[in-house]
């Protein structure tokens, strides 16, 4: 900085001018310097009788302020040894006499100095008045920059929020600012928009039904107005906009104006205009969110006709009693245990129950749902789908009728089938009749639990349940294994192979004492399902000494693996059978 002839005055935007003519009546002196620090720099911002220049800190006198950490006075600059070498000390006029102060954040952080200065010494340096007013001054320039850096963090959030329209106005509803993002999606600059009334990007309709006054309203009385709607581009092109409106508040709380936030939503509009009408062309599902804070049901109209509501009502929210109104009776209590399960613990919904809508038939419904959760893990709102399932309830009734008609013929068959062997088999060894219709037997419970899940897959658990309890000695076996499905052709052959080794136990195994038990157990091996059979407390087990059709038949094993493990042994037999995953699972 060097000294000027005239008071020229040098300020960014004239903010700290005042202050720093202020400074230099309130100490007597032609010059004074307002100046920040940045990066090493000093910056000046405000000057008066001084060209001041940005410089490095430690090149300047303003650095020894700072070092000071307060109130610096140097009454000679040319008797003092920090000082007596600097350039503007020993120049023609030379700078003789200096007092500054520091600029520190609440933190203490520097931040700048405010200095006066003169072209002669000043033995007396400041009057005790004149430092508390450098002082006082000191304090204003900081208030001034704590909001200078207030505003330039405020305006990069601002500006920085491209993906969202922000929109500043006074109380009448005059625009008075615009950030980039406001830029991006409406069109306008900062300079074509400020000024202009908020109703600029409003549609015709919206503006004759007064809108943006009602959005105000909404913002003074409930603290938001919502804003989800079309709005207008510069172009005049339509989008639509979701966002809200808020007010903006002094400190003391008195209302200066608002604020209004948008995003262009007209992808996702489009995307569920496509879907609604998607809804409305099957007429069958419909969609429902069960918001947390206020415990109602919002549902659409697929939703409201399905359950027989009004749709108004519906999409407004209703409570659970509400909603269920049509529910059957005997099904209220199953639904809202597994409604209270995705509250409590979070499960996933999935329940089917009836619907008795006054003038309508019967109708079954089926809803799928999940909780949603916010960053935090906090649930907002449990969400899902309604499906009209009475069609395809019908077919299954129908279905389960046709198959216990089927289940009542089968036996049938198997009873003639068993009377002619019997017939046939007369006055023939009677324990080859008796093995025949066993077998025979054995088959026709394997056929009935086939026809119970409709001639296709089964349970193991089911199917060993219905083979071995039903045998002589059912209470005697002791059954454990994961719940596995077994497909219909692989059930024949694991009833027949149980049923042989059942027999087997019974006449010569450990179900021919009273105390023996067998223990039949299955699981999963990698890619093979395996089957152990293990007699206890019976009499040793011994090797047939031929080969007959009931061996025959075990050495097949499960669905004609050939893959049997027999152990006869002294505690009895020992048996593990294996087939692939696949050839268990077979219809």
């Amino acid at each position: 900085m060097e000294p000027a002839s005239s008071p020229p005055v040098d300020a960014e935007d004239g903010r700290f001018d005042d202050i720093a003519r202020l400074a230099t009546q309130l100490c007597a002196t032609p010059m004074a310097l307002v100046s920040v620090l940045e990066t090493g720099l000093q910056i000046p911002k405000a000057s008066i009788g001084i060209e001041a220049t940005t410089a490095p800190l430690d090149g300047v006198i303003c650095r020894h302020t700072v070092a000071e950490r307060g109130l610096l006075v140097i009454p000679d600059l040319a008797a003092d040894d920090r000082t007596r070498m600097h350039p503007l000390v020993t120049a023609k006029p030379s700078l003789r006499f200096y007092a500054g102060v520091l600029l520190a954040s609440a933190d203490g952080s520097p931040l700048g100095t405010l200095c006066v200065m003169d072209h002669r010494p000043r033995p007396e340096g400041l009057t005790e008045e004149q430092a508390k007013s450098l002082e006082a001054l000191g304090r204003q320039v900081i208030a001034q920059l704590e909001l200078l850096r207030e505003r330039a963090r405020f305006e990069a959030v601002f500006d920085s929020a491209v993906d969202y329209a922000i929109v500043v106005m006074n109380l009448d509803g005059t625009i008075v600012d615009w950030n980039e993002g406001a830029v991006r999606i409406l069109g306008w600059t900062r300079e074509e928009i400020c000024g202009r009334d908020l109703q600029a990007f409003f549609t015709p309709e919206d503006r004759a039904a007064g809108i943006a006054d009602k959005e105000m309203e909404g913002a003074r009385t409930a603290g938001r107005g919502i804003d989800e709607r079309w709005h207008l581009r510069k172009s005049g092109e339509r989008f639509w906009a979701s966002g809200e409106m808020m007010p903006l508040r002094a400190a003391d709380g008195s209302l200066q104006g608002y604020v209004k936030m948008l995003r262009d939503r007209t992808a996702e509009r489009m995307a569920d205009e496509r879907l609604e009408m998607a809804l409305a062309a099957s007429g069958a599902v419909g969609l429902w969110d069960w918001m947390v804070d206020t415990d109602l049901l919002h549902g659409d109209a697929h939703f409201a006709r399905l359950y027989g509501l009004d749709e108004k009502q519906t999409d407004a929210g209703l409570t659970m009693q509400e909603y269920q109104v049509h529910v059957v009776e005997e099904d209220v209590a199953p639904l809202r245990a597994r409604i209270r399960e995705v509250f409590d613990a979070g499960a996933d919904f999935l329940v089917e129950y009836r619907l008795e809508v006054p003038g309508e038939p019967l109708r079954w419904v089926e809803c799928k749902g999940r909780m949603v959760y916010d960053q935090q893990g906090q649930p907002v709102r449990f969400s899902g789908t309604a499906i009209d399932i009475t069609e395809r309830k019908n077919h299954e009734e129908q279905r389960h009728l046709l198959m216990q008609e089927l289940s009542h013929r089968v036996k049938n068959t198997f009873a003639v089938v068993q009377s002619v062997a019997f017939q046939t088999l007369r006055g023939i060894d009677q324990t080859v009749s008796a093995a025949l219709q066993s077998r025979l037997a054995a088959l026709s419970r394997a056929h009935e639990v086939l026809i119970q899940t409709s001639w296709s897959s089964t349970s193991v658990a089911e199917l060993m349940e219905r083979v071995l309890r039903l045998e002589e000695e059912g209470d005697r076996f002791q059954l454990g294994g994961p719940d596995l499905v077994v497909g219909s052709r692989a059930a024949l052959s694991l009833s027949l192979l149980l049923h042989e080794l059942a027999t087997n136990a019974v006449k010569y195994g450990a179900l021919s004492v009273p105390n023996g038990l067998v223990r039949v157990a299955w699981r999963v091996e990698d890619s093979s399902f395996c089957l152990s059979w293990v007699e206890e407390g019976g009499p040793p087990a011994r090797a047939p000494e031929r080969t007959g059709f009931g061996s025959r038949l075990i050495s097949l094993g499960i669905a004609g693996a050939r893959r049997s493990e027999l152990d006869y042994t002294d505690a009895g037999l020992r048996a593990v059978f294996h087939c692939p995953r696949t050839a268990l699972e077979l219809d």
